[in-house]
């Protein structure tokens, strides 16, 4: 049966209009998902800006907090030269949480109450720093037994941990939206496309026009895609550019780092030779052992490829000859051997390492053998995913009911990195001598010291 021009035409364009009512579909489903996209760039943005503003803050909590307890451990001023570039960065990033936390349902009690937090744990800071300037050693111990920093520590970590968690779930629901988008829009053109290739082959009038048509599509999305292509071959290439030059920024930091501790070693070995007191120039050769520990690690990091891990055996190698000719040069017969086993640490744990085992080498050298020459043995062994460090000698032991000898400053740093490490250094008794015996994880999560 013949069918007329005028059926053709209706049925033609009975095709034309299930056609374009698919395409419309598939174009208006384009445009809201574009507009959702959008919308979650934004909140995903403020998300980030939040969770960055939030640890960036809490990192420079812990920053301040660091610099007052080497300052108060220490009385040494360098310790606070980043205590006040972290108490800025502080107010800036509590201001970014201001502008930004409004948008969180409830947030103006926790913005509120972690305001006050700040503001009570700064001036504990600056009270202790000040009492520390006074010499007002005994006054600082009683505030530290009342354990408030503490207090006020864990009170604004539990907020930092649920402002993050608030961030990162804004973030999390926003990824599964936009997964749900995306199921919808493969739905929907899915559809569309079977029903425009349904009145294709039913327009037979309009095969030739329609082929015409999905051809020129086809060469716009071809064009499309080879932009985007190139648009993401230059940002990669951008993205390594800047990662390599941050990596040699890092190296050169480390190099300026390196050069500034052996300017200051320098400077306390001159002050030392203008001092006749030998109990102060023995202080200010065990600053210089100890500026010493720090500086190579960071001449390590410079020639490094990896400039976030320092190789300890390496490391604490260079740091043991440094310290035998130290030991050589007192002239007392005191011998030191060592024998370390290659592992890594990240490079602040490393730094803390470096500095525990120069105070335990100095003290045996020191203590241990008062009347004639004898040795000191450092071991450091890898046990999995842990470090075990022995220090010993065949001296004449150590009193434990006894009084620290000495100021006592190197009990305390011992005791402080340490901490530092997570981990407890045990004294045990020897026949004859001393063992120190410390067992340290080989990636400590980074934490400050609580008040």
């Amino acid at each position: 049966m013949s069918i007329s021009s005028q059926s053709l035409l209706r049925s033609t364009s009975a095709f034309l209009f299930i056609g374009f009512v698919a395409l419309m579909a598939i174009v208006i489903m384009n445009f809201w998902l574009g507009e959702r996209a959008q919308s979650y760039f934004e909140d995903a943005s403020a998300a980030r800006d939040t969770r960055v503003a939030a640890v960036e803050l809490r990192n420079a909590m812990q920053t301040a907090e660091s610099s007052q307890r080497g300052f108060i451990i220490t009385g040494n001023e360098i310790y606070l030269a980043p205590y006040q570039a972290a108490k800025f960065q502080a107010q800036r990033h509590l201001s970014a949480l201001q502008t930004l936390l409004p948008s969180y349902p409830g947030s103006s009690e926790t913005l509120e109450r972690l305001t006050a937090l700040l503001a009570a744990k700064f001036e504990e800071f600056d009270r202790t720093i000040g009492l520390k300037r006074e010499k007002r050693d005994a006054e600082i111990q009683a505030i530290f037994r009342t354990n408030s920093g503490k207090a006020l520590t864990d009170e604004a970590n539990v907020f930092f941990a649920g402002i993050i968690g608030k961030a990162d779930s804004r973030l999390t629901s926003g990824v599964a939206e936009q997964r749900a988008n995306t199921r919808w829009l493969r739905l929907v053109s899915g559809i569309g496309a079977l029903v425009i290739v349904a009145v294709t082959g039913g327009a037979a009038y309009g095969v030739s026009r329609h082929t015409r048509e999905l051809r020129m599509t086809r060469d716009e999305v071809n064009a499309l895609n080879a932009a985007l292509e190139q648009r993401v071959a230059t940002r990669t290439a951008d993205l390594a550019h800047a990662r390599d030059r941050a990596e040699v920024l890092l190296s050169e930091v480390n190099h300026r780092v390196a050069n500034s501790l052996a300017l200051v070693s320098s400077l306390v070995s001159l002050q030392s030779r203008a001092l006749t007191d030998p109990a102060a120039k023995d202080a200010l050769a065990e600053t210089q052992d100890r500026i010493f520990a720090i500086s190579l690690v960071h001449k390590r990091l410079y020639g490094s490829q990896n400039v976030r891990a320092v190789e300890l055996n390496e490391y604490l190698t260079g740091l043991l000859e440094h310290l035998r000719t130290s030991l050589r040069s007192e002239g007392h017969g005191v011998k030191l051997s060592f024998d370390i086993e290659p592992m890594e640490m990240e490079t602040d744990a490393s730094i803390n390492l470096g500095v525990l085992i120069t105070e335990l080498v100095t003290n045996a050298f020191k203590y241990a053998y008062p009347d004639g020459p004898g040795e000191i043995r450092v071991f450091l062994r890898k046990r999995d995913n842990q470090g075990e460090l022995v220090v010993e000698d065949d001296g004449i032991g150590r009193d434990e009911g006894a009084p620290a000898k000495g100021t006592g400053v190197g009990t305390r740093i011992i005791n402080a990195m340490s901490l530092s490490l997570k981990a407890r250094l045990e004294y045990r008794r020897r026949e004859p001598g001393t063992a120190a015996h410390l067992v340290f994880s080989l990636h400590p999560k980074r934490s400050g010291i609580d008040g």
